[in-house]
């Protein structure tokens, strides 16, 4: 497990600077703790601040707006979806879940997850989070597995694994969400980006893989919202392509900025990005300013994949 100092999430996210619509949701965000009741896993490589679902509540919905989130379980809390479980629970229809799971989760425990708002699974292959990935046969067959529920397979892999994901994702049963965009080098353009284009033309091999328009921090390794600008032309290509596919979200509340961000925030510098900048100079302009954009994003094209058990208030 890492020994570098973690940095913990800003507690005042700055003011918005636009109407979020009614109805948004926040489709990629996590709960992480308390520990003495959600301990980590053996197997976490890091060890984050708390962010309880109660912390979270207030401020993605009560101070941000948001109408309510997807709880997705980090890697830190390993395949134990109890964190997840409980937040779903104490929201009361405001949130959906995506859980971890072993290729020998029983029918009995997805069926227990799927009554409590869990709508997915999610694998990552990332050596600085996961000690250990997922081989894709295991993964197909847990997606077999979950498959009879409705529930999606969610994948976030660098470019060096998508050798391996592109012949997976071509032929997985369930739907699929790509996680981070794929996480793309931002500094090739668009139009040069080979990888991007191969995630371009595997987009549009099917209907039903979905992008996770998220974290631009992670990658421009900065946590300044002027650095970001060049991230948007990719989020701008997935939409002009997948507008019916595209989601976004806070990523709330990033547990491992301190192995990613090279660029501090502020003066003195903060690894930590602001989630009120997030909203205002990531997803804002990500959806082109543009309020019906942004209701696609944030309110129609989340409800395909989670199926909240709870509608907005008239």
């Amino acid at each position: 497990m890492s020994t570098e100092p973690y940095v913990k999430q800003d507690p005042n996210p700055t003011p918005l600077t636009f109407a979020m619509p009614e109805g948004a949701i926040d489709a990629h965000m996590h709960v992480i703790g308390p520990f003495d009741r959600f301990p980590l896993s053996a197997k976490s490589k890091y060890e984050p601040f708390a962010a309880t679902w109660q912390e979270q509540k207030e401020i993605l919905i009560d101070r941000m707006g948001f109408w309510g989130f997807v709880v997705v379980q980090a890697t830190c809390h390993g395949t134990d979806n109890g964190v997840v479980v409980d937040a779903l629970e104490h929201m009361q229809g405001r949130a959906a879940g995506v859980a971890s799971v072993n290729e020998d989760v029983s029918a009995e425990e997805l069926r227990r997850l799927d009554a409590a708002g869990v709508r997915g699974v999610r694998f990552a292959f990332l050596p600085h989070i996961a000690s250990e990935t997922t081989p894709a046969g295991v993964i197909r067959r847990i997606a077999e597995k979950i498959q009879p529920f409705g529930w999606h397979t969610d994948l976030y892999f660098l470019p060096e694994t998508f050798e391996v994901m592109e012949p997976l994702i071509r032929t997985l049963p369930t739907p699929v969400i790509i996680d981070h965009m794929g996480r793309p080098d931002v500094k090739v353009p668009v139009e040069k980006n080979e990888y991007f284009q191969r995630l371009l033309e595997l987009g549009a091999s099917r209907n039903d893989i979905y992008w996770k328009v998220t974290s631009p921090d992670r990658y421009t390794r900065s946590a300044r919202p002027e650095d970001w600008g060049i991230v948007l032309p990719f989020a701008h290509e997935l939409l002009r392509r997948f507008p019916g596919n595209v989601i976004s979200g806070t990523d709330r509340p990033r547990p491992n900025m301190n192995t990613v961000i090279v660029t501090g925030r502020g003066n003195p510098p903060n690894k930590m990005p602001n989630d009120g900048d997030i909203a205002n100079f990531w997803i804002w302009p990500a959806a082109h300013k543009d309020p019906n954009v942004l209701r696609q994003i944030l309110v129609v094209n989340p409800r395909k994949l989670y199926r909240f058990t709870r509608l907005p208030e008239k």
